[in-house]
């Protein structure tokens, strides 16, 4: 059953923030054609069932044999388990754990040859957090430090897109497949049929949308709103939210905005973010029905939607300081390194002099349109450019390990 590996997540979308030290990999499994696997749209928007309706054939097929585990993670009216599959999966980590080399009765090491002629002597460790199997990989002194999230799913072609309020599929001649991942709707707990429920999953659809030289701008502004979320603390808020709010953009904004200096779309995201938050509502890119974010609780998004318009409104007020975006994405220390690396020109500080003179509370601000006011907000594009290039390098770790 076993298909391709498939590197998701942030760290390959290039859009991660932070050090390295997090991966996905998706395990992408595949049902055999003759047993007429069908995707069907669930009661419950971005969720779908996959449902057997020809196992019979299987017995007489020249690979029945590589697929007689399929009968065992199916449930007695052959729809693909959750459950089941995601036990039968950990049954597997688990032999293979026992294949490595074992210190003592708990700790599993595989030695890693790095550099310098020397083996690293690597400790595994697994937790689970369904849908992900996480191996936690470390060294004696913890100098590689690594997490590994091994998510199975499978995959379909396109002939199985879900229907029923589902957006097509924006690429169909070269991105074909689409997959599901076992995790199961929130708040479901206790349903009976839990077990049927399976996430869809666009990633290579969503990773083209995003990308391109005419997106140049997409990337960096969602690291510098994840970045933000992050200094905030805003932990309900989860990486796929934000990249979902770009989503939309993309495909409503003209392409021109995302050609725009960084700080340019950065302002302009932040205020989508802020107004997602106050409408309490993140519609699923692939079905809005699916509203992302509704399973927080009303205060909690009120707290981060509050934070967020008291950030926008320091930045407007405080016009003639080119930094005040910085202090809301980087640490102390960093502003300060920040500060002392970049020096103001002369004309520089005339545009931000007149910055501030024109759009302060005597000047026109408030005659313009909310467009030209967020290009406006810091007027010269070198120094834009240059701060931002500095806003990147903050973001970067200071070291990286390779996978």
């Amino acid at each position: 059953m076993y298909e391709r590996k498939f590197y998701g997540g942030s760290f390959y979308d290039k859009i991660k923030v932070g050090k390295p030290e997090e991966y996905d990999l998706d395990l992408v499994l595949n049902l055999p054609v003759i047993i007429d696997p069908v995707v069907e749209a669930s009661d419950k928007p971005g969720f779908v069932n996959v449902r057997i309706r020809q196992l019979h054939r299987l017995s007489k097929g020249k690979e029945a044999r590589k697929f007689e585990k399929i009968a065992t993670l199916m449930d007695g009216c052959r729809y693909l388990s959750t459950t089941k599959v995601l036990q039968w999966v950990e049954r597997i980590i688990n032999l293979s754990l026992n294949k490595l080399g074992k210190e003592g009765n708990e700790k599993y090491y595989v030695d890693v040859h790095l550099d310098h002629n020397q083996n690293t002597r690597i400790y595994v460790n697994v937790s689970k957090a369904h849908p992900a199997f996480t191996l936690k990989l470390r060294n004696s002194d913890e100098t590689i430090n690594l997490d590994i999230d091994l998510v199975p799913c499978f995959q379909f072609t396109e002939d199985k897109w879900p229907q029923r309020g589902y957006r097509k599929n924006p690429f169909p001649k070269v991105r074909t497949h689409f997959l599901v991942v076992p995790k199961n709707p929130r708040r479901m707990e206790h349903c009976e049929n839990i077990g049927r429920y399976w996430r869809l999953s666009f990633q290579e659809q969503e990773r083209e949308l995003i990308s391109g030289q005419e997106l140049k701008a997409t990337k960096p502004a969602i690291k510098l709103l994840k970045k933000l979320r992050d200094k905030q603390n805003h932990i309900k808020i989860a990486s796929y939210y934000i990249k979902t709010i770009f989503l939309w953009r993309v495909e409503v904004e003209d392409p021109e905005l995302w050609q725009q200096s960084l700080s340019c779309v950065f302002m302009k995201m932040l205020k989508c973010y802020s107004d997602v938050l106050q409408s309490r509502n993140i519609p699923y890119y692939w079905n809005r029905d699916n509203n992302l974010i509704g399973h927080l609780k009303e205060p909690t998004l009120k707290d981060i939607s509050n934070t967020v318009k008291n950030i926008i409104s320091d930045v407007e007020t405080h016009l003639d300081d080119p930094f005040v975006i910085a202090k809301y994405l980087i640490n102390q220390d960093q502003l300060d390194s920040l500060k002392c690396e970049i020096t103001l020109g002369s004309r520089v500080k005339r545009k931000l002099k007149y910055s501030q003179i024109l759009f302060g509370p005597s000047g026109d601000f408030g005659c313009i349109s909310e467009d030209e006011r967020i290009k406006r907000l810091i007027l010269d594009k070198e120094f834009l450019q240059e701060v931002s290039e500095h806003y990147e390098k903050y973001l970067q770790p200071k070291y990286r390990h390779i996978v």
